[in-house]
């Protein structure tokens, strides 16, 4: 067996004290660049690998982050985020990490303000966010630079500049808005017309839907021979049956050649809820998530395409990142995008039991 190396080896062949070499090891405290430059080449050459959960109990630390979320109980799609989240902090709270969760309604904006603020003057040394909000994320998360405060985000790139993030965990959005145009693309004929549709309050200050209409616009404006249709429009309370019928039912009668809809969020469902069986049919539908109102429905082939966003991932990412950045000190890549996967009847139980499997060793 690969005999265990201790400090005190390499403290001995650095030339430098335990305490020196804790320092390195721990970042901690000021070490001379070249001694410190000593240590590590020593560390390189004995393969040394700390012992974090020892070091962790020794120095009794406990890491605490806020994660800033949509409510899973309002929108089934956060439950999948939320659930990476606790499967993350199962294998990392041996090491002192600790998660606040601060869950905030989708559709505005004062308990995410008020949320924010709390997080400011708590003592967490990182937040995972999701900055569903643009504008109002932005001011969080330039405070957050200004107090010294790592953040993470999760499911919007914000890609602002002035920003200098950790890490961003999640889809390309722009890429599944051209993803869902050509998914859409595919048996449709010249002279057609497809249709990309929010169901969201406020969609011009939430950037990762923006960027999905402009890949999906971008999409057909890049093959036009096809002479195809786009119409883009948004309905911003689906769960209000009555007049999302008669919103649809009035789109379906102003364009008599539309063949497709492509809905920018994981409620598709509400859509197919409202079509009757004709007009479903008759429509090819796509959206994104496999929340369970959707997968009834692709079990039903009512839906033709969902594009997994992997959102168990990304929660599980944003912790276990947070984890590496902070107790491992590793340096993190900044952006991180996830495979966009095209779910349909076919390969749907492979993806099922794929979220079974996230695993990570510690």
């Amino acid at each position: 067996m690969k005999k265990r190396i201790r400090i005190i080896d390499i403290a001995e062949q650095a030339g430098v004290s335990k305490g020196t070499v804790d320092r390195v090891i721990h970042n901690r405290g000021k070490v001379a660049s070249d001694v410190k430059e000593r240590v590590l080449a020593i560390m390189r050459k004995l393969d040394y690998r700390p012992n974090l959960l020892a070091s962790a109990l020794a120095y009794n630390r406990n890491w605490k982050v806020a994660a800033l979320i949509p409510d899973p109980q309002l929108d089934s799609f956060w439950k999948q985020p939320q659930k990476g989240i606790e499967k993350a902090l199962q294998m990392t709270m041996d090491y002192g990490l600790e998660v606040d969760f601060f869950h905030f309604p989708d559709s505005e904006t004062t308990l995410f303000n008020s949320y924010c603020q709390q997080i400011l003057d708590g003592h967490y040394q990182a937040v995972l966010v999701a900055p569903i909000f643009y504008k109002e994320a932005h001011v969080f998360l330039n405070k957050c630079q200004e107090k010294g405060l790592k953040y993470f985000v999760i499911n919007t790139n914000l890609e602002r500049k002035d920003l200098v993030f950790q890490c961003y965990i999640g889809q390309d959005s722009y890429q599944s808005g051209v993803l869902g145009a050509k998914l859409l693309n595919f048996g449709i004929e010249d002279g057609d017309a497809v249709m990309i549709l929010h169901l969201e309050q406020g969609i011009y200050n939430s950037r990762h839907l923006l960027q999905k209409e402009q890949g999906f616009q971008n999409y057909f404006i890049d093959h036009p021979k096809r002479n195809i249709q786009v119409i883009k429009t948004s309905f911003e309370n689906p769960s209000n049956t009555k007049n999302f019928r008669t919103f649809i039912n009035y789109q379906l009668k102003s364009y008599p050649n539309l063949k497709g809809i492509f809905v920018t969020t994981a409620k598709l469902s509400f859509l197919v809820n409202v079509l009757t069986e004709e007009q479903a049919d008759n429509l090819k539908l796509v959206g994104f998530d496999l929340v369970p109102e959707n997968l009834k429905y692709l079990r039903s082939e009512k839906i033709d395409f969902l594009i997994n966003q992997n959102p168990v991932k990304q929660g599980y990412l944003g912790i276990i990142n947070i984890f590496e950045h902070l107790v491992r000190k590793k340096k993190l890549k900044p952006i991180q995008h996830l495979p966009l996967d095209v779910v349909m009847l076919e390969n749907l139980p492979y993806y099922l039991e794929e979220d079974e499997k996230i695993q990570i060793m510690v």
